[in-house]
């Protein structure tokens, strides 16, 4: 952990130091830092009795160090970053997590119809599910396992799009995913996916038709056994998952947008005979979007795999998600997010059939109060945050207790970055669950030109995500 604080604080110098002669060369270094102090009524996140020992009430601090390298040319764009993120609690240090990441992205203008996307991130570090490092905008709904784990993961993406006309666009994107816990017969995930699209734009809509294959791969997943006579065994399983939507975005009006998004999803378990379940999945959003404040109310049923539970879930969810001012003469505004999830695991039972397991309901509320000085401390922010998790997974038997984990977590923090911001960015982080079914953003009125302004890129359907 010293080593990687040592790192973090050179690179935030050398940020100083230097960025003035990076931007006359087209490049941009910039230091990024978050730090916060709280108390929590649950450190790790730990289920109530009977089903577990219970809770453990603590103070804790977090810091987020990091250095962001942009550089660009009139076609190509790339960011190099690296971030060290802690969480250190002053009675339970056990429940203490540190992280390494390290990201590249980079897009590239193929041709005045093509463009390439293309990204890279591993990470390394000791993971607490209890985790505050995102912003309340930002934050994740989905089922987890408290305790503390040893990990690194490795990621891969890699999009390309292809605009033949001003209104039509088709891409391809592919990601891979490796988790690693670093334990006694890790319980690793691999995952692979590739997705096809087409998209054409009218002038107040967009519709776009995906069709996206996915691999998952988990080692080491425990058996299912209620007897607690039987000592556990661990399986490993292969789950194939595909998924065709199509998607509709409507303008309504210049600050409003809707998606609809309906289609369909085959699970398939590839290490029994071949068993498949067959879903709906779709996506319902409205979005706002302004210079200052965006806001997302969404609904949507997918499937997708949870690393941290080593399983495929089926899940409903619902989220609200907002940034917004509340007196911009007092530099004061709000974001947060909040929303429920109700999921189900793939598994296969002991007659190898593939079916839904116990469902895990989980509920998140995350908002935070922020103050931002005046420009004379460029992108400087003061955020007082509350979050409150529920969540309840069902027991296999009756014999057996339901397991429910609550926490509550109120903290102050404080975030800046130097020099500042080019431009802002989004501070809710919008709804897409089924990859490249279409892009989300501010409404677009006019389809993109063929020919980009030098230094652009054209239109992009299939981008991988970051």
């Amino acid at each position: 952990m010293r080593s990687g604080r040592g790192i973090a604080v050179a690179a935030f110098g050398c940020a100083i130091l230097t960025h003035d002669d990076a931007r006359a060369q087209d490049a941009y270094l910039q230091g990024v830092f978050t730090g916060s102090i709280g108390v929590t009524d649950n450190v790790s996140s730990a289920a109530e009795p009977p089903a577990g020992p219970g809770p453990d009430a603590d103070g804790f601090g977090t810091a987020s160090p990091g250095l962001i390298f942009t550089y660009t040319t009139p076609r190509t764009a790339q960011t190099l970053s690296y971030t060290f993120s802690t969480s250190f609690f002053f009675l339970h240090s056990e429940a203490s997590s540190y992280s390494n990441m390290a990201m590249w992205s980079g897009r590239f203008v193929t041709s005045p119809r093509t463009t390439l996307t293309l990204g890279a991130a591993g990470s390394q570090g000791q993971l607490n599910t209890f985790q505050l490092e995102g912003t309340p905008g930002t934050t994740t709904i989905q089922g987890t396992a408290g305790g503390t784990t040893n990990f690194v993961q490795a990621s891969f993406n890699e999009g390309f799009s292809f605009q033949p006309s001003p209104v039509w666009a088709l891409g391809q994107g592919a990601t891979f995913l490796v988790y690693n816990p670093l334990q006694d017969r890790p319980q690793r995930t691999y995952s692979v996916a590739n997705t096809l699209s087409a998209q054409r734009i009218f002038r107040h809509d967009t519709a776009a038709l995906a069709l996206s294959v996915g691999y998952t791969h988990f080692d080491n997943v425990p058996v299912t056994d209620t007897d607690p006579a039987t000592a556990d065994t661990t399986t490993a399983q292969d789950q194939l998952l595909t998924t065709l939507v199509a998607s509709w975005q409507h303008d309504l009006g210049r600050r409003f947008s809707s998606q609809l998004d309906l289609g369909g999803v085959v699970a398939t378990d590839l290490t029994g005979d071949g068993d498949s379940i067959v879903r709906p999945a779709g996506l319902a959003a409205l979005r706002y979007t302004h210079d200052r404040g965006e806001a997302e109310l969404a609904y949507a049923y997918s499937a997708t795999p949870n690393v941290f539970l080593q399983q495929i879930q089926l899940s409903h969810q619902l989220t609200l998600r907002a940034a917004a001012p509340i007196r911009p003469a007092w530099h004061l505004g709000v974001e947060g997010s909040a929303g429920g999830q109700i999921a189900q695991p793939l598994e296969t039972n002991t007659a190898g059939e593939l079916e839904t397991g116990p469902t895990t309901i989980a509920v998140i509320t995350d908002v935070a109060l922020l103050w931002s000085p005046p420009s004379v401390i460029p992108d400087l922010a003061l955020a007082l945050r509350y979050q409150h998790t529920n969540q309840r997974t069902e027991a296999r038997t009756a014999e057996l207790p339901d397991t429910r984990i609550v926490r509550n977590a109120l903290l102050v923090s404080v975030s800046g970055a130097f020099p500042r911001r080019m431009e802002a960015g989004s501070r809710i982080s919008m709804t897409q669950p089924f990859g490249s079914a279409g892009p989300v953003g501010p409404p677009r009125r006019d389809p993109t030109p063929i020919e980009p302004p030098e230094g652009t890129e054209p239109s992009s359907a299939g981008d991988a995500a970051p």
